[in-house]
């Protein structure tokens, strides 16, 4: 797995190259009003620095007791208005960077910012971490840190806290890699997804991934991340990304490799009546198996492509009669769509087939056959735009998709 920090061989930090520029005496033009910013910037980190010392202080001192409080970080969290992570976070940056001159030093002096300080300190922080019969003792970790220290600062100096976190954590993994490998289990043990509906039936999504999972999901979504249909408008990257999970989810459940439930491989259901199919005025929506409702043209379009069962009823939703399953698209017609049409149809896209429907013309609900005459491959975008939004499309005799706006 390659990494953007070089890996650390010892436990100490081999200093970087010297770099006039690294220390900020070379400063660059940023024009006016960039250098009353960057002056600000400065004045903040200094005034957050004196707060730190403060805080620090005032933990040594006890005087959080005068107004019956139980612990500094209780009195911090009352008086600061802060929350409990926040004043924890401020208490413990605070008592580390006593143990930290050279950190508290480019603090103080508004060359680093209070998020470097705590990448500093919670990295640095291994001490009373390290396991009885590690090799390391007390004496010879602060000697580590000691020699690290500058390093860091002056990392910090140049690189923003994310990019130092990795610095960091390379030295700690070299220190006590037991305790980065636990960190990062507790991390998994984290992971959560939180799956809501909506009353107009949206679905909103609410998570956290630790750096694996998030780095897997990522992957996958970025390879199903393509560039938007020739024509269309550009979607936004986070419609991008959406897009993506469902193709993911999609391709999943047509692998046909998850797990089966009631003696089936999971699927999509749903339930549609013959007006419904045959686009007839006054029909009833669609519904998913779950009482959802699902516009007649979208199910026509998922129709085009899929399994269908015929459910003949009477009344109230009497099953008189259940016919087995069929499928639309034979395979050895969807591989043929594949060979004549390569990919999307639609004049001027350039998705791969297994971007692709296969689209009945004609549909069949109204009599159309599953042919190659009557069939072309599209995208779901354009898939979309044969229905939902009435598009019409024939094929030409040389087997091009010919398309028209409604």
């Amino acid at each position: 797995m390659a990494v953007e920090e070089p890996a650390v061989e010892e436990p100490a930090v081999e200093e970087p190259e010297d770099d006039s520029d690294s220390g900020g005496d070379a400063e660059p033009d940023v024009g006016p009003l960039g250098r009353e910013i960057l002056d600000l910037f400065r004045a903040v980190h200094r005034l957050e620095a004196q707060l730190s010392e403060k805080i620090a202080a005032f933990d040594a001192s006890g005087e959080w007791e005068l107004d019956g409080s139980a612990t500094c970080q209780v009195w911090l969290r009352y008086h600061g208005r802060l929350s409990p992570s926040a004043a924890s976070a401020k208490l413990k940056t605070a008592r580390r960077l006593r143990l930290l001159p050279r950190t508290a030093e480019a603090f103080a002096a508004g060359e680093i910012s209070s998020d470097h300080v705590r990448v500093i300190a919670n990295g640095t922080d291994v001490a009373e971490s390290l396991d009885k019969n590690d090799q390391l003792d007390a004496e010879e970790v602060a000697r580590l840190v000691a020699e690290a220290e500058k390093v860091f600062v002056d990392a910090a100096r140049a690189l923003d806290p994310g990019r130092l976190c990795r610095v960091v954590t390379h030295w700690r993994h070299a220190v006590e890699p037991q305790v980065v490998v636990a960190d990062e289990t507790e991390k998994v043990c984290r992971r959560k997804l939180h799956m809501s509906q909506t009353l107009d039936g949206r679905f909103v999504l609410d998570g956290e991934l630790d750096l694996e999972g998030g780095a897997v999901v990522k992957t996958a979504l970025d390879a199903l991340m393509r560039p938007p249909c020739p024509g269309n408008p550009r979607p936004t990257a986070s419609r991008r990304r959406a897009d993506a999970l469902v193709e993911v989810a999609r391709r999943s459940l047509d692998s046909g490799r998850l797990p089966t439930s009631g003696g089936e491989k999971p699927h999509l259901s749903v339930v549609v009546s013959l007006e419904t199919l045959e686009a007839r005025s006054g029909a009833p929506a669609a519904e998913f198996d779950n009482g959802e409702l699902l516009s007649g043209e979208a199910a026509r379009r998922l129709a085009c492509d899929a399994g269908v069962s015929r459910i003949i009823t009477h009344g109230a939703r009497q099953a008189l009669d259940v016919g087995r399953r069929t499928p639309t698209i034979p395979p050895a017609i969807r591989r043929a769509l594949v060979v004549r049409d390569r990919g999307c149809a639609w004049p001027g896209c350039d998705r791969p087939p297994e971007w692709t429907d296969a689209h009945h013309i004609v549909h069949w609900a109204n009599g159309g056959t599953t042919s190659l005459d009557n069939l072309a491959l599209v995208c779901r975008a354009h898939h979309s735009k044969l229905h939902e939004h009435h598009w019409r499309a024939r094929l030409r005799s040389d087997g091009k998709l010919e398309v028209k706006p409604p």
